[in-house]
C-alpha cells in the first residue's frame, strides 16, 4: 500500500530509540523527511547517524516539558524540512514510585502531549494533517503498585486525543492515539526477567510481547492516507493482553488437537 509519505514532513519526538526510533525509520523507507528529537544528545546523534543513511533527518534536542522549546523545535522544522505534514508524540514517562514508598512525591502531568499536539497545529491548521500520540494499554487497563498513576494518565492522554481532534476537525487536523502493550523496548529488554515475561505472555492472546517495528507500522499508517477518515480513534496493539480471563484457550485446545 502507498501510504501517501514520499516528501511529507513527519516529527517524531523521544525518538532516539525504541518506538519512536523505529517510527522514524519505517517513515524514511517510505519516503517521508523526519524530525526528531531527544532530550540525551549522545542517543540522539547516535540515532541522527543511523537515520541519515536512509533519508533527509533534523534533529535536535529538545526537552518537552518546556513548551516555548516545543515551539521553537517546531519553527526550526519548518525552517529545515518544511512545513509538517504528520507530528508523532512518542515522548512520555512512566511515572513510578518507589517499593517503600506510599506516595506519588511529584505528579508528572501528561503536558507534553498537549504542548505536542499545539505546536504541531501551528503548521497544520491551513494545511491539513495527522498527529499521533503514542499512549498505552494502561490507559484501558491499568495496572496498581508502583505504577498507580501511570494509567489514569495515560486515559487522559486518549481522551486529550478525542478532545483536541473536535477541535481541530475543521482544520482538516486529524488526532489519534496508539495504545501499545508489553513491547521489548531496550529498556524492557534489558528490565524484564523471565518471571515476568512468564507472566506477561500468560495474559497476552498472542502469548508473546510485541516488538518495536509492529507498533511503528501501525504508528506510520496513521501519518498517511490510509487513515483519512480516522480522528479520535485510539488503536491497541498489545497482542490481546488483558482482554479474555482465557487467553491461552486457543493454545490449549490446537495442543489437544495434535494429540
Amino acid at each position: 500500500m502507498d501510504l501517501g509519505l514520499k516528501d511529507k514532513v513527519v516529527v517524531v519526538t523521544g525518538a532516539s530509540k525504541g518506538i519512536g526510533l523505529a517510527t522514524a525509520r519505517l517513515l524514511l523507507q517510505e519516503g517521508a523527511k523526519v524530525a526528531i528529537c531527544s532530550v540525551t544528545e549522545s542517543h540522539l546523534r547516535e540515532a541522527e547517524q543511523e537515520l541519515s543513511r536512509l533519508g533527509a533527518v533534523y534533529a535536535e534536542v529538545v526537552d518537552m516539558t518546556q513548551e516555548q522549546s516545543v515551539y521553537a523545535f517546531a519553527d526550526h522544522v519548518v525552517e529545515k524540512l518544511g512545513p509538517i505534514d504528520s507530528w508523532v508524540n512518542n515522548v512520555g514517562a512512566q511515572l513510578t514510585k518507589g517499593p517503600d514508598e506510599e506516595e506519588y512525591s511529584d505528579a508528572l502531568l501528561e503536558k507534553i502531549y498537549g504542548i505536542g499536539c499545539q505546536a504541531a497545529f501551528r503548521s497544520m491548521k491551513h494545511r491539513g494533517g495527522s498527529i499521533v500520540n503514542i499512549s498505552s494499554l494502561g490507559g484501558r487497563c491499568p495496572t496498581t503498585g508502583a505504577a498507580t498513576l501511570y494509567g489514569p494518565l495515560k486515559a487522559a492522554t486518549n481522551m486529550l486525543s478525542v478532545t483536541m481532534g473536535g477541535e481541530y476537525a475543521a482544520y482538516g487536523v486529524r488526532v489519534n492515539t496508539v495504545m501499545p502493550g508489553y513491547i521489548m523496548t531496550e529498556f524492557n529488554t534489558d528490565h524484564t526477567t523471565d518471571e515476568n515475561m512468564k507472566h506477561i505472555c500468560a495474559g497476552t492472546l498472542l502469548q508473546r510481547p510485541g516488538q518495536v517495528d509492529e507498533v511503528a507500522m501501525p504508528i506510520v499508517f496513521m501519518c498517511g492516507k490510509g487513515s483519512t477518515f480516522m480522528t479520535g480513534a485510539s488503536v491497541e496493539v498489545s497482542g490481546g493482553r488483558g482482554i479474555t480471563l482465557n487467553p491461552d484457550y486457543s493454545f490449549r485446545q490446537r495442543e489437544k488437537k495434535k494429540d
